[in-house]
């Protein structure tokens, strides 16, 4: 009940009993037992109207493009024989967005009539999700109670991610002039190997020669032009709410999929890395293979926690890391761990960046990085505002 509805009710009462209690007679009994059932009558009138409501809602389509507008349309029809005194639609706004409607207005039915609205609908993020007409909030006649309905058939859709044009990289400014300018001429572990000698990368150890020659041999560093870039994308999921594990994916996918295009557009080869239940590597050279990538994307399912500390193990045996002029991981967290996990990936010592997806940088634990190591925390900000 609302303050006023219910202070002018309890009057009624209060009025009621004074009466029966000092004067009787029909009139007042019959005036206590109608305000004694009023309540009642409101009850079983909301209920009524629940039972009778008839809601329709539907968009362009289940398939949806995150940040892009859609048809929307919503229906409220009342098919009964009383009318419906007043009722509130109330969205799904955690994730979505309903414009042009002001979810306060109060609408009245009357008998076989109907409410229809054609407005716009904006997903904020990629994935699965309800969007639409969350509940109804129904009042009765006088306005002595409100009872709010959950809809029994909600609207599901599949949101594709956002696909981001970058016309530059911010964050190539913060590496050393000399190490950008050489990008394209560094040079790849070469498959000969020779012995091992004082003051050696041990991460240039070359374990099968080494085994093979019972002597410890390198890779030897002779020409050659690396060429491309290695982007690693998190594999884990790190909380069971959506609430708090779709935007922080959705900031993860949207960001590998604007460097990826960037690089496309540029003509820069880049190998996308992830993992499923094994380290995939998806080679990005042309619009084509974009595409699949984005495909990929799109249905990607993102894992367990530990998935992401499996994919930077498995990479650092993967030889054509070393093929990359630059490496580029977008995680979750950045640890000690992780750091150390990087450290061995990049035997090339190339430039690389990190960015940490979600992670409070407070709360982040400060892990040593390499000289050409970046680290940026970005929580869970759009493509073009962090890269």
């Amino acid at each position: 009940m609302r303050r006023i509805e219910l202070s002018v009710y309890i009057a009624l009462l209060i009025l009621a009993l004074v009466g029966i209690s000092f004067y009787g007679g029909p009139i007042t009994y019959t005036f206590f037992w109608l305000t004694i059932l009023l309540p009642v009558a409101c009850l079983i009138y909301i209920f009524y109207v629940i039972a009778s409501i008839k809601i329709y809602q539907k968009s362009d389509g289940r398939g949806m493009v995150c940040g892009v507008p859609s048809d929307f349309y919503i229906t409220v029809n009342n098919e009964s024989i009383f009318s419906f005194s007043s009722l509130k639609i109330v969205f799904y706004s955690s994730f979505s967005t309903v414009t042009g409607l002001n979810d306060k207005i109060e609408y009245e039915l009357p008998p076989h009539s109907s409410v229809t609205r054609k407005t716009r609908l904006v997903c904020r993020y990629r994935g699965e999700y309800l969007v639409g007409i969350k509940e109804i909030e129904v009042r009765d006649f006088i306005g002595l109670f409100r009872v709010i309905y959950r809809i029994r058939e909600p609207l599901s859709v599949i949101v594709a991610p956002a696909m981001v044009k970058l016309t530059e990289l911010g964050f190539m400014e913060n590496i050393e002039d000399s190490d950008r300018d050489s990008l394209a001429l560094r040079t790849e572990p070469d498959i000969p190997v020779r012995e091992y000698a004082t003051g050696d990368d041990m991460r240039l150890i070359n374990y099968k020669a080494t085994a093979s020659m019972q002597k410890l041999m390198v890779r030897e560093l002779i020409g050659g032009e690396k060429n491309g870039v290695a982007l690693f994308m998190e594999a884990g999921r790190y909380s069971h709410a959506t609430e708090d594990y779709l935007p922080v994916e959705n900031t993860m996918i949207e960001c590998t999929l604007a460097l990826a295009l960037y690089y496309t557009e540029n003509n820069i080869p880049v190998d996308v890395i992830y993992r499923t239940n094994c380290t995939i590597k998806e080679p990005v050279r042309n619009h084509v293979d974009y595409d699949r990538l984005y495909e990929a994307m799109r249905i990607y399912s993102f894992r367990e926690e530990d998935d992401t500390d499996r994919m930077l193990e498995e990479a650092a045996a993967l030889k054509y890391i070393t093929d990359h002029r630059m490496l580029i991981f977008i995680l979750y967290r950045y640890g000690i761990k992780e750091a150390d996990l990087i450290d061995k990936i990049n035997i090339g010592q190339v430039p690389v960046r990190v960015f940490v997806v979600g992670e409070d940088p407070e709360n982040a634990v400060n892990a040593g990085t390499g000289k050409n190591t970046f680290v940026s925390y970005i929580g869970t900000a759009s493509a073009e505002e962090v890269l």
